[in-house]
């Protein structure tokens, strides 16, 4: 049976290629089971992250540790809010890693979306302009690794996401995008399985990673550039965002949104819906990336 919401975020089947993609990877996936990302992520959390993203990025680019006082919030120009969300917390994972700096050396980037969406559509035997699942876009990020936005030669965002998600194969040649293979190749990331529960969304927050989602339901927010706002829930849709960052005296976690909100914290409650309670729902933590070229020491959950 068809979905009764339509967005960026395509759920149909999601559990079910969510769940064969952990249980059986295949070649060049690296992937981490939940219970032993939790029993990290539990660990890590009686040392809570609790700062805000906007704050942590000025402080870490006057520090000149990121180049950018704050990540870019792209203007969605195509139905690829899975790309999005998938790319936020890829982002967001990499910012807090230099934060903490227990993580090994990184200087965050960042990620082209339409290489995860477009391409990764293609990568799925899915073409054309409708939504993509998460699993879609956990196939392709750890399998075919993460664009940097400096790449040189790479097109303007506009546009390019459809013309990208066109149907040329898997690592078609004739594609527009083949040359950019081996550049992606070098960023491969970890992943692990995020349950349906809303407490082990907060705790990744809280412990100081990041989280793509799809969710169908929708949250909205009145107050914009308040440090301070937060989501509340109503109604559906069905949508793909990202969540990271720790709000200690709320006692919340962050949730991005590509839709313009931007970001904001969501308390407890909200989790409970956008998370627990949803009809649909489907995530995974990212829990690890290669570095930058000349970087050394990189050692997250994932690997070795």
């Amino acid at each position: 049976m068809n979905n009764p919401y339509t967005n960026g975020w395509d759920a149909d089947h999601e559990s079910a290629d969510m769940q064969a993609l952990f249980g059986d990877p295949g070649d060049g996936i690296v992937v981490v089971s939940e219970s032993d990302a939790m029993a990290k992520i539990r660990e890590s959390a009686q040392t809570p992250v609790a700062t805000h993203p906007w704050t942590m990025a000025k402080v870490l680019f006057d520090q000149r540790d990121i180049p950018y006082e704050r990540l870019t919030v792209w203007n969605q120009d195509a139905n690829n809010c899975a790309g999005h969300g998938t790319a936020r917390a890829i982002e967001a994972y990499m910012q807090i890693s230099a934060w903490i700096g227990s993580r090994g050396e990184i200087m965050p980037f960042e990620t082209y979306v339409p290489w995860i969406w477009g391409v990764g559509k293609n990568e799925a035997n899915n073409p054309g302009t409708g939504g993509a699942s998460m699993s879609a876009m956990l196939s392709m990020i750890t399998k075919n690794g993460i664009l940097p936005c400096d790449t040189p030669g790479l097109p303007s965002y506009k546009g390019t996401s459809n013309k990208w998600a066109a149907r040329y194969g898997r690592q078609s040649q004739n594609a527009p995008y083949s040359s950019f293979w081996p550049e992606a190749k070098k960023y491969i990331v970890t992943v692990a399985p995020l349950p349906k529960d809303a407490e082990a969304f907060y705790m990744a927050c809280k412990a100081g990673y990041a989280v793509a989602f799809g969710t169908s339901q929708k949250i909205a927010t009145s107050r914009n550039g308040d440090a301070n706002r937060k989501w509340g829930a109503s109604g559906s849709w069905m949508h793909a965002m990202a969540g990271y960052g720790y709000h200690q005296g709320l006692d919340a976690a962050g949730i991005d949104n590509s839709h313009g909100d931007g970001f904001a914290w969501a308390t407890r409650d909200v989790l409970k819906s956008v998370v627990t309670n949803a009809r649909y729902f489907d995530a995974f933590i990212i829990l690890d990336i290669m570095p930058r070229q000349g970087k050394e020491n990189w050692s997250g959950i994932g690997r070795n």
